[in-house]
């Protein structure tokens, strides 16, 4: 397995609301994958999709907007080359009504121990019978269960490979938001929160949080929601 992280340089015909960002950001990927029939098929399946992205370059304290005529960059990161090779083929040639595509270049994330992750985008956590928000109906310890059980079974349900039970993770966890985080999608708010790990060193562990690095931590990453920044063992 191996995680490509391709960086699209874009211009903006209109300011974005920081909050829009995201949803922008994914109708502009979204309408570039439907030209295909094959990945037409992966975006409007309910599925692993395997991908990810971020928001656009770095946010400046108390910034509202992204401005239009402006260049910024993005990265979307995926484990499936067959889509990093159609996105490098023509997303850098892609516009919609408010993003045009100007350049794109790839790498390759190495296969490096992963001291840490943490989030740059917001990450959504479902909750077991759809209850809600984690905070307001489980115990920190019941979210870090479902946590690592999301992990587990986004990386089972795409890899196909079964993970032993009861394997570690992470050695330490820590929430870096203090209260919900609201992230708007299709005009509803969902409650969302940023965190880092500190990950085991165990084989397992490292496999299982190098694929997070495409897939996102949580769900919706095809969204724009869980991406990972990472630090590798020096």
């Amino acid at each position: 397995m191996v995680v490509y992280e391709i960086t699209i340089k874009i211009v903006l015909s209109q300011e974005i609301p920081v909050s829009s960002a995201s949803e922008t950001l994914a109708r502009y990927i979204d309408s570039y994958l439907v030209k295909d029939t094959q990945f037409e098929v992966l975006h409007k399946k309910n599925t692993i999709k395997g991908y990810c992205f971020d928001m656009p370059s770095k946010i400046e304290k108390g910034m509202k907007v992204y401005k239009s005529d402006e260049i910024y960059q993005f990265r979307i990161r995926t484990v499936n080359q067959e889509l990093m090779s159609y996105l490098m083929e023509g997303i850098a040639d892609h516009k919609t009504n408010a993003v045009k595509g100007l350049s794109r270049t790839v790498k390759q994330i190495p296969h490096k121990p992963i001291a840490s992750v943490y989030t740059l985008t917001p990450c959504v956590i479902r909750t077991a019978d759809n209850k809600g928000y984690w905070r307001d109906c489980m115990s920190f310890e019941e979210f870090e269960r479902e946590l690592c059980a999301s992990l587990i079974h986004q990386y089972e349900r795409y890899t196909g490979e079964e993970v032993e039970k009861n394997v570690a993770l992470y050695d330490q966890i820590e929430l870096k938001s203090k209260c919900a985080i609201g992230v708007t999608y299709k005009g509803i708010t969902m409650l969302a929160d940023k965190l880092a790990m500190q990950v085991s060193d165990n084989e397992t562990a490292q496999k299982v949080l190098y694929f997070t690095l495409a897939n996102s931590i949580g769900c919706m990453g095809s969204r724009g929601m869980g991406f990972l920044a990472y630090r590798f063992v020096n």
